[in-house]
């Protein structure tokens, strides 16, 4: 049977505007503090994460410098864990989709200067049309083999940004670096950083320890790291004709 015309449904197209920014915001939202939670936690002394910045077309070293102090300051004391940035380099946008920019990340290895990289993101005009359109995306993601290499959106472009700003994102990345990986359990998150930081001093480790997610260990060296990286770009590579 032929329909008839369809009218526009404000209530529905509402509904529909709510679920995106919702799943845009899952994505991106750690969850609140639970302050008695982290106080109960002897997060030990002051330990320092080095972070190496990829930084986008268009994002200068400033702005990059600026946003990952903004999005650390307050946090920083809560752990004694601080955040420095050991050097920016500029690293063009590989691809449009998160599966894309990962992939790519991926293959960067761990410098020796560096515990953790995490790529700035600026915007291009396919990100203006798929926020126009109010698509679904992406605003950051961290490796899930290492949790070393991860990347934030740090140029508004869409309408889910209204709800979760570029600071923020980046804060919520390096979250996720540091180890956390459950979102709204924030509980497991300051466990598994006061983990860490009993690992990094007990055992005198190489690099601030990270989390393999995927099998489930903690990786303490540069080479272990680097080795994870190579086994992922190995299985992504196609497999050569006979």
């Amino acid at each position: 049977m032929r329909q008839g015309p369809r009218y526009f449904d404000p209530l529905r197209f509402s509904f529909g505007l709510c679920a995106v920014i919702a799943l845009c915001w899952a994505c991106t939202s750690m969850g609140g503090h639970d302050v008695d939670a982290r106080r109960g936690i002897d997060f030990g002394p002051s330990e320092t994460v080095s972070l190496c910045l990829l930084v986008d077309d268009g994002v200068s070293e400033q702005a990059a410098r600026e946003i990952v102090h903004a999005a650390w300051r307050d946090e920083a004391p809560l752990y004694r864990l601080f955040i420095t940035v050991s050097s920016v380099r500029r690293w063009p946008r590989p691809a449009f989709t998160v599966d894309g920019i990962i992939e790519a990340l991926v293959r960067e290895p761990l410098p020796p200067t560096c515990d953790r990289v995490l790529a700035l993101i600026g915007r291009h005009l396919g990100d203006v049309i798929w926020g126009v359109i109010g698509l679904p995306e992406v605003l950051g993601a961290v490796d899930d083999n290492t949790s070393t290499h991860g990347y934030a959106v740090i140029q508004r472009a869409s309408l889910n940004q209204l709800m979760m700003s570029p600071i923020h994102v980046v804060q919520h990345e390096i979250y996720h670096l540091l180890g956390c990986t459950d979102h709204f359990n924030m509980t497991a998150c300051y466990d598994r950083i006061a983990a860490m930081k009993l690992r990094r001093r007990s055992e005198r480790t190489e690099i601030f320890p990270a989390w393999d997610m995927i099998n489930h260990r903690v990786l303490v060296s540069r080479n272990a790291v680097n080795a994870r990286l190579k086994e992922i770009v190995r299985a992504t590579e196609p497999v050569p004709a006979k």
